[in-house]
C-alpha cells in the first residue's frame, strides 16, 4: 500500500526538521510513544538503527527504525519494522512563503496479520493515522 500526505506547518523548515528528527521531543507529540534505545550506528546518521517503544492501551510494542537517507533540511527517509508491518517513510520539506514549511510524507507499507485485514477493509485507515500524527506534530511545533 502506497500513499502520500501533505501538511503546512507555521514554522521555518530548519526548525521543523530539527524538532522532527529529535527522538527526545517525540513523547510530546506522538501518542503512545514511550521511548527509544539506539541499537547500532551513530544516532541520526544513515544506517543507524533505533528501537522505538509504544504503548496503546494495554498493548506495548516495539518497532525498529533505520535511517535510509538523510539530505537535511530537504528530506530524510526511514524504515520502520514491527511484527505486523514494514514501512518506508520518505519525508520532504519545502519552504513556503512567510516562513512556513510544506511537509510531505510518501509512505510504502507492507502489512501482515490484522493490519493487512484492516487495510483491505478500510484503505483510508492508515492514511488517516498518518494525517493525525502529522497534525499532532504541527500542533506541538506551533506552541
Amino acid at each position: 500500500m502506497n500513499y502520500s500526505v501533505e501538511m503546512e506547518i507555521d514554522l521555518h523548515r530548519d526548525r521543523v526538521v530539527e524538532m522532527l528528527t529529535t527522538h527526545d521531543t517525540r513523547r510530546r507529540w506522538q501518542p503512545g510513544f514511550v521511548g527509544h534505545v539506539p541499537l547500532d550506528g551513530t544516532p541520526g546518521t544513515v544506517g543507524a538503527t533505533t528501537q522505538l517503544t509504544f504503548q496503546v492501551g494495554e498493548q506495548r510494542f516495539h518497532m525498529i527504525e533505520t535511517i535510509l537517507d538523510r539530505d537535511l533540511p530537504r528530506s530524510f527517509t526511514v524504515s520502520y519494522v514491527s511484527m505486523q508491518s514494514a514501512s518506508i517513510s520518505r519525508n520532504r520539506f519545502t519552504d513556503v512563503d512567510g516562513g512556513r514549511t510544506l511537509w510531505t510524507v510518501d509512505m510504502q507499507m507492507k502489512l501482515q496479520g490484522t493490519y493487512k485485514l484492516m487495510s483491505m477493509l478500510s484503505k483510508n485507515t492508515f492514511r488517516a493515522q498518518t494525517e493525525a500524527l502529522m497534525r499532532s506534530f504541527a500542533d506541538y511545533a506551533a506552541r
